[in-house]
């Protein structure tokens, strides 16, 4: 066609198009009020920011335009849909439409990263000017694609105060978007869902008010152009007040001008102020906007260009919602939609009915002068300004290589983790009761209502309170809730957790009139919690609720969530979220308790405390090698810092026999650990109270005979291993003999004679007895001490064990490690307490730190299964050690000492550790003095060149490797270690927690593999490289 004839029919029929516009524009507004005028006249922003793919070198732009015919144009206006998981006919298709129409745009929707990443390069191999990818991802790419981040709804993001987290999130969405090779995301949403009835909106919505919604609609939108991704605001001018979902029908916003002014369009209009790129528009009739019957908005040019472009000076993309939805149905005819998408104003055509009709229908409008060309070249014009700024200019294809990897790094989990933390809303405290702090006697029940087997929240609150747990089908009848009421009446503390709360209205949310009366019947002395995980306006259904003591409410029912909100009931971490909309007449929307700073220990990613994942996962390289070479069968690892958990694993097996894995709720036995974490603790507490202190002899705390050596020892040398005591004594082998008498016990060589290595050098004898009358297989009160099973120790021996230690010879003065002052330490705090050891040590610190593992006597309390097995004893007690203390000397004393005999898990011991980290405090109680702490753990004899603290081992500062600690350790550093594998350390230089729990004496003692191969301190290094790497 002569390009002359076809500019001058052009000229001539837009003059009459552009007359009928101006016309039709008058008629929609001819009976304004004049307030509604002004409102008008103040849609245009007073300064607004130019969207910056407006500004880009125009160049490759001309050139383009230049090459392009008017149906080329067309085509550019033209987005059509693809899926990645649709197989090869599909892709051929999309194939064939790229070749034959030139379409300008993509629209991604279900698959997986690798296969639209391949089909991505595939179609953009095919196309004459590079395609424009897009994709409705409002919580990114998850939200259509399987192995990639689904980021939380738009409502739950609506629950959080600092915008800056949303901002952040919408950079990492971009990343990820541009790394799969995506130019344009159909996101924020920016209605306000003020109706609770909207289906279709509803949680895609940030909330209710207006300033929140903005708020977050422009940080979502800025973090996403930050990151060089075209961004599309939808769906304008407001599809929050509806009730129906314009996916089947027509929706009408029946609004006057002054309402849609302060309220529908407010965001819309910040974020153009803002400098928007894109907004989508949706499928609405709104009559104070165009009053022609059932007009849709997105083919009206009163709404798109007159109010969007002209009044609200919008100069970034506009994009129809999609033409195939039943909200556009009265225009059915052959292209009629596409067309009035273009005369309405609008510059991308989403998923056109039939791509080469809708191309044809425009290209004839043009012709006849219907649609202006001017029109057609502006938007293909600033299409192609997009595609430059997306770097379509300089195409390269999708890198396949670590795809997967790059679209989930750890800063992105790390930041969806802080997303959904910072949603969490404490809607009702009443007396504060959240976070719950007094735990020492709680008798804690979950109770979790749900559809479907879900155990995060109960295994994550076990992590504070050993509770027990009870799932409860929503259907269940009266019998099994009246069942459980009388079940619950044992407990003084019940959190009920809701995890299957639907998203609409119609009254119930999914939540019968039978579960709200089995709550409400739950005894009032009960301290009641209840956790609702879903749709905020579900609230409403507790408005009833007395009884009910903590109301929350997060967003989602998945494993993240439910462990997030355990820890924010225990205080791990602290209640932040604000309701995005009303819940009345419970709450309504703003509000929500914060509970302040985390009193107890968190569990989190190692990037939020500044330690690099990567580089820490290299432990389990070592511990896998330990495992290999049979320096243990298993072990616990803990890694806390700045109050967080970061790391908490299970590695490996209790035995070699590989039967049973190790857990993370596994107890060992801790051996010395339980110096400093038994008789230190009790000894501090006792120094506070004023009762003990170590600068005095022994003899002052305990009745000696006068011929004892050890009375006069100072307690400050006993805790420093200086006082000269022998490092142990074998008491056991005082109850054992060889069956011929003519051999000797122990021999310092092996032999087929001698083959139990005890020790270095030390090796026994394989034949022995039980000395008479020492040991009897049954309890009576004679034989009172168990010392395994099936084996009871006589009453007297106890004594004989301290008459041993009382006259012990006193070796030379100096730094030498040894047991035994422990044991006296140990009747040191019985005579002052007035107490036993346990009961003291548990009362005052175990239970109201939630240490519920760490104890003596692990059987009295927990399964053999969950208990690690050390020796398999061939020689004193001649059995598997499982659930009883491996040092002979705490056996032959019940299980309990000083020096030995407790057990436990990493975490548990974290809580300990932590406390002494805080200088005393933990869970909002003190239990030390920070100035004792600081005693106890600094050097106490430097200049006798004596690491030791008080009780706690030291890093050696001068001869590296040498030392209990890795060369990282800070000097301010503390812990110990046991001989059983196990250790504990705290630095406070670094705020940080390494527990490292083992049984490398299984199945025998003399496996010294985990000492030579320095696995723990190893471990511990890669800590200390892992942080701020």
């Amino acid at each position: 066609m002569d390009p002359s004839g076809e500019i001058t029919l052009y000229t001539m029929k837009n003059n009459l198009l552009q007359i009928t516009v101006l016309v039709i524009i008058l008629l929609a507004f001819r009976n304004l009020h004049p307030a509604e005028q002004q409102l008008l006249d103040n849609f245009r922003p007073a300064f607004t920011v130019v969207p910056e793919f407006l500004n880009v070198d125009t160049a490759w732009v001309d050139s383009v335009m230049t090459e392009l015919n008017l149906e080329e144009r067309i085509a550019q206006m033209i987005m059509v849909q693809a899926f990645s998981s649709m197989g090869e006919a599909h892709e051929k298709a999309l194939v064939r439409t790229v070749r034959r129409y030139g379409v300008g745009g993509i629209l991604f929707s279900v698959g997986d990263p690798l296969s639209q990443a391949t089909f991505t390069n595939r179609l953009q191999a095919e196309a004459k000017v590079p395609l424009l990818f897009a994709m409705d991802g409002e919580t990114g790419l998850g939200m259509r694609l399987d192995q990639v981040i689904e980021y939380p709804k738009q409502m739950c993001l609506g629950a959080i105060a600092d915008n800056h987290l949303i901002y952040q999130m919408g950079r990492d969405m971009a990343a990820q978007m541009k790394r799969l090779g995506v130019h344009l995301n159909f996101a924020p949403v920016a209605d306000i869902n003020n109706n609770p009835g909207n289906r279709v909106i509803h949680e895609r919505s940030f909330g209710e008010e207006r300033e929140n919604v903005t708020g977050k609609v422009v940080a979502l939108m800025r973090g996403m152009q930050d990151q060089g991704l075209l961004t599309g605001a939808k769906h304008f001018p407001g599809h929050g007040d509806t009730d129906t979902d314009s996916h089947h029908a027509l929706p009408v916003v029946p609004h006057p001008l002054s309402r849609l002014d302060s309220v529908e369009l407010y965001p819309f209009r910040e974020a153009i102020r803002q400098g928007l790129t894109g907004i989508m528009m949706g499928h609405l009739h709104v009559p104070a906007l165009d009053d022609r019957p059932d007009r849709p908005t997105t083919l009206s040019r009163p709404v798109v260009t007159r109010l969007l472009k002209e009044e609200m000076d919008f100069r970034g993309l506009i994009i129809t919602d999609a033409l195939n939805m039943k909200g556009l149905d009265d225009f059915s005819g052959e292209g009629e939609r596409e067309i009035e998408a273009v005369k309405a104003g609008n510059d991308i055509l989403l998923m056109p009915h039939d791509v080469g009709q809708s191309i044809a229908a425009i290209k004839k409008a043009v012709r006849s002068g219907e649609i202006s060309r001017e029109e057609i070249d502006a938007s293909c014009r600033k299409i192609l300004m997009a595609k430059y700024w997306s770097g379509l200019h300089h195409y390269r294809p999708v890198r396949l290589d670590s795809l997967l990897e790059d679209l989930n790094r750890d800063a992105y989990r790390q930041h969806y983790r802080k997303l959904i933390e910072h949603s969490l809303i404490l809607v009702r405290n009443r007396e504060s009761v959240l976070p719950l702090r007094e735990i020492g006697n709680m008798r804690l029940a979950t109770v979790n209502i749900s559809e479907k087997e879900d155990h995060s929240f109960a295994t994550a609150s076990d992590r504070y309170v050993h509770g027990k747990h009870f799932t409860l089908s929503p259907a269940a009848d009266l019998t099994v809730l009246s069942k459980l009421l009388m079940e619950l009446s044992e407990y003084n503390t019940v959190i009920i957790n809701m995890s299957h709360i639907n998203s609409h209205t119609g009254g119930q949310y999914g939540i019968g009139d039978e579960i709200l009366n089995f709550i409400g019947q739950i005894e009032p002395a009960t301290t009641v919690v209840l956790h609702l995980a879903g749709s905020p306006y579900a609230i409403t259904r507790f408005a009833g609720q007395v009884n009910v003591d903590a109301l929350i409410l997060s967003f989602a029912d998945d494993p993240l969530s439910q462990d997030l909100t355990a820890q924010a009931v225990f205080g791990g971490i602290a209640f932040r979220g604000r309701l995005p909309v009303s819940a009345l007449p419970v709450a309504s929307a703003g509000e929500g308790n914060e509970t302040g700073p985390a009193i107890r220990l968190g569990y989190a990613d190692p990037m939020e405390v500044g330690i690099n994942g990567d580089t820490l996962r290299k432990m389990e390289d070592l511990i896998e090698k330990a495992i290999r070479e049979h320096a243990m069968p298993g072990c616990q690892v803990l890694v806390a810092r700045k109050g967080k958990v970061i790391w908490l694993k299970a590695y490996g097996h209790h035995t070699y026999q590989h039967k049973q894995r190790v857990r993370v709720t596994d107890l060992f036995d801790l051996a010395s650990v339980t110096k400093i974490t038994a008789t230190l603790p009790a000894l501090m507490r006792l120094r506070d109270q004023g009762r003990f202190h170590e600068d005095s002899l022994l003899g002052a705390y305990l009745t000696l005979p006068d011929s004892s050596r050890i009375r006069g020892l100072l307690i400050s040398d006993i805790l420093t291993h200086q006082a000269g005591l022998k490092p142990w004594i074998p008491f056991y082998m005082s109850t054992l003999e060889p069956l011929d008498t003519s051999q000797r016990l122990i021999s310092g060589r092996w032999s087929h004679t001698y083959p139990l290595k005890i020790s270095n050098g030390t090796y026994a004898n394989r034949n022995v007895k039980y000395v008479d009358s020492t040991y009897m297989k049954v309890y009576s009160p004679e034989y009172p001490v168990q010392v395994a099973a099936d084996l009871y120790l006589r009453k007297s021996v106890r004594d004989s064990i301290y008459h041993w230690i009382y006259n012990a010879e006193l070796l030379s003065p100096g730094y030498r490690y040894s047991d035994l002052g422990f044991f006296m330490l140990h009747q040191v705090i019985e005579s002052i307490a007035d107490t036993m050891l346990y009961p003291y040590v548990w009362y005052n610190f175990y239970a109201p730190l939630g240490a519920w593992s760490v104890g003596y006597l692990p059987l009295n309390r927990f399964q053999p299964e969950m208990i690690v097995p050390t020796e398999n004893d061939m020689f004193f007690r001649r059995q598997l050690l499982r659930g009883y203390v491996h040092d002979p000397g705490a056996a032959m004393l019940g299980g309990i000492s000083g020096h030995a005999g407790l057990f436990g898990s990493a975490n548990d011991l974290a809580k300990i550790m932590q406390m002494y980290l805080n200088w005393g405090t933990y869970g909002g109680r003190r239990y030390l003095d920070s100035a004792t702490i600081a005693t106890y753990s600094a050097c106490f004899n430097d200049e006798q060149e004596n690491r030791r603290g008080l009780g706690f081992d030291r890093p050696v500062t001068d001869t590296p490797d040498e030392g209990p600690a890795c060369n990282a350790a800070s000097p301010l550093s503390y812990g110990h270690s046991g001989y059983t594998g196990t250790m504990v350390w705290v630095d406070p230089a670094y705020d940080l927690i390494y527990v490292f729990l083992s049984n490398r004496i299984h199945p025998d003692q003399g496996n010294t593999k985990l000492i030579d191969m320095n696995v723990r301190t190893a471990i511990q290094q890669v800590v200390y490289d892992a942080i701020g790497d």
